[in-house]
C-alpha cells in the first residue's frame, strides 16, 4: 500500500483550507441546503456513507459539507489513470475501486484498497460510497452494485467483532439539477449494523451480500423521490409541480420547506401508485389532462405558479413595476460586474452532453472565477481611482450587488409573466382559458384520489 493511501485520513492543512473555501462556495451556490437526521450518523464509530447518485460531483459535496465530518471518498479507477489527476483526486481525499470493466487483471488492486478501507474505518473517518455506481437522471433508486458491500463485509471481517461497521443511508434530493441557486435537502437515515449479515454472508457470499443490498435499497427508498413507473414517470414528475401545496395541505403539512414539499411529494407518489393499480381509467384520464396542460405551459412559456396565484391583481402589478424601475439602476451595476462569472460557467457547459455535470462544472468554474475576475476588476478599479478605500468599497459591492441582480432578474420575470397572464385573461384568450379549466380539473381528480386514498387508511 503506497503511503499516501494509507495516510489519506489523515489532517492535511492544504486540504483543510480548501474545504473551508468550498465549504462556503457550496453555501453561496444553493439558495437553501436543508439536512435532516444528523442524529443518525453513529459519530465516534466505523461507518460508511452511501447516497443516491443523481448530481455528479455535487452529490459528493453534499455528503462532505453535510456530515459534520472530514470524508474519504471512493470513485471508479478509470479517472485514476492520468497521474497527475490522479495525484489531484488523492489529495481531495478520494480513492479507486476497480471493476470488472476496468480488467480482470485489475481487481487485485482492490486488496489493497480493502486495506486502506479498514485503515480509514479504524480511525473512525467515515467513507462514502455510491452503491449506484454512476449517477442517472431519473429521481428513482437504480440497481445497487456490489463494490460498497465487498468493502463493507472485507473491513467488518477485519475488525473481528460485532461493533465493527455500519452503512448510513444518505438521501439526496435537488429542485433543480443543474440551476444555480436552487435548494437541496439531505437526509441521513437509520444506519445498517453489517454485523448482522456477516455469518450469512460468511456461509454463503451471494445470499450475504443481496441481503445487504436489498435492506439498502428498501431504507434508501424511505429517503429519496423514487418514481418507479416509467411509462408515467413525466406525469408524476410533473404533478409534483402543479400539486404539492394542495397535497400538502391534504396531508396537514403546515411548513413549506424542502423536507415538507418532499413529504408530500412522497405521500402523492403513493397515492398515484394506488390509483394506477385500483382504478386504470380515471388514472389514464388524469394523465391525458397532465400531459395537455404541460403541452399548453411550455406552448405559452408560462409557470403553473401563475396559475395558483390567479396572477397578479392590477394593483400589484403596478407596484412591482415601480419597485422594479426604482431598483433598475442597481440591477444594471449589479448585472454589468458580475456578468463573467455568472455567465461564463453557464456558456461553457452549453457542450456537455450529460446535463447532470452542468452543475458540478458551473460550481467548480465559479470557485475559480468569482475570486479571480473579482480581484482583477478590483485592481483594475484601483489603479483608475486614487484612495485605496474606493476600491476596497467597490470589491465589497460586488458580491451583494451580484445577488440582488440575480433576484432583480427573477422578479422582472415573474412581473412580465404575471403581466402577460392578466393582458390573456382580460382579452379572453382561448388558450390561456383553456389551461385555466385544465388546471382546475387536474386538482379535483387529483382531490377526488387523495382524499379517498386518506379517508381509507384512517
Amino acid at each position: 500500500m503506497s503511503e499516501r493511501e494509507e495516510d489519506i485520513q489523515n489532517y492535511s492543512a492544504g486540504y483543510r483550507l480548501l474545504k473551508a473555501y468550498e465549504v462556503f462556495a457550496f453555501g453561496r451556490f444553493y439558495q437553501h441546503v436543508q439536512v435532516i437526521g444528523t442524529e443518525n450518523i453513529p459519530f465516534g464509530k466505523s461507518y460508511i456513507f452511501t447516497p443516491n447518485h443523481q448530481n455528479a460531483l455535487m452529490d459528493a459535496l453534499a455528503v462532505l459539507n453535510t456530515s459534520q465530518s472530514d470524508v474519504v471518498f471512493f470513485a471508479r479507477a478509470d479517472i485514476f489513470k492520468n497521474k497527475r489527476q490522479a495525484k489531484i483526486l488523492r489529495f481531495l481525499k478520494i480513492l479507486p475501486i476497480y471493476r470488472i470493466r476496468d480488467g480482470a487483471s485489475e481487481l487485485s488492486k482492490n486488496e489493497e484498497i480493502f486495506e486502506s478501507a479498514f485503515a480509514i474505518l479504524k480511525d473512525h473517518v467515515p467513507i462514502c460510497i455510491m452503491p449506484e455506481g454512476n449517477h442517472g437522471d431519473k429521481r428513482r433508486l437504480r440497481n445497487l452494485v456490489k463494490g460498497v458491500f465487498r468493502i463493507a463485509f472485507r473491513t467488518q471481517e477485519a475488525f473481528q467483532k460485532k461493533d465493527g461497521v455500519k452503512i448510513v443511508p444518505v438521501g439526496l434530493d435537488y429542485s433543480h439539477y443543474s440551476k444555480f441557486f436552487q435548494d437541496i435537502l439531505v437526509i441521513y437515515g437509520q444506519p445498517i449494523e453489517v454485523s448482522e449479515y456477516q455469518d450469512l454472508y460468511q456461509e454463503n457470499p451471494a445470499r450475504g451480500l443481496n441481503a445487504l443490498k436489498d435492506r439498502l435499497a428498501e431504507e434508501l427508498k424511505k429517503i429519496i423521490i423514487h418514481i418507479d413507473n416509467d411509462e408515467y414517470y413525466d406525469v408524476f414528475q410533473s404533478l409534483r409541480e402543479y400539486y404539492n401545496n394542495r397535497m400538502r395541505k391534504k396531508a396537514g403539512i403546515l411548513g413549506r420547506t424542502h423536507y415538507d414539499r418532499f413529504r408530500a411529494d412522497k405521500l402523492m407518489i403513493r397515492v398515484l401508485n394506488e390509483n394506477l393499480e385500483s382504478n386504470p381509467e380515471n388514472f389514464r384520464k388524469l394523465t391525458e389532462i397532465v400531459r395537455k396542460y404541460k403541452a399548453g405551459l411550455d406552448e405559452l412559456n408560462i409557470r403553473n405558479w401563475i396559475f395558483e396565484r390567479s396572477g397578479f391583481t392590477s394593483k400589484k402589478l403596478f407596484n412591482k413595476r415601480i419597485g422594479l424601475a426604482i431598483s433598475f439602476p442597481f440591477f444594471i451595476y449589479g448585472y454589468l460586474n458580475n456578468w463573467l462569472p455568472f455567465h461564463l460557467p453557464v456558456r461553457k457547459v452549453r457542450n456537455i452532453k450529460d446535463e447532470q455535470f452542468h452543475s458540478s462544472f458551473k460550481f467548480v468554474l465559479a470557485m475559480i472565477l468569482f475570486p479571480v475576475l473579482y480581484a482583477v476588476q478590483t485592481t483594475i478599479i484601483g489603479l483608475l481611482t486614487g484612495p485605496s478605500w474606493i476600491a476596497w468599497a467597490y470589491l465589497l459591492s460586488l458580491p451583494a450587488t451580484g445577488y440582488f441582480a440575480l433576484f432583480w432578474s427573477i422578479w422582472y420575470k415573474r412581473w412580465k409573466a404575471g403581466l402577460t397572464y392578466r393582458k390573456m385573461k382580460k382579452s379572453r384568450h382561448e388558450k390561456i382559458l383553456s389551461l385555466e379549466q385544465d388546471y382546475h380539473f387536474i386538482h379535483r381528480l387529483m382531490d377526488e384520489m387523495v382524499d379517498r386514498y386518506l379517508q381509507e387508511r384512517k
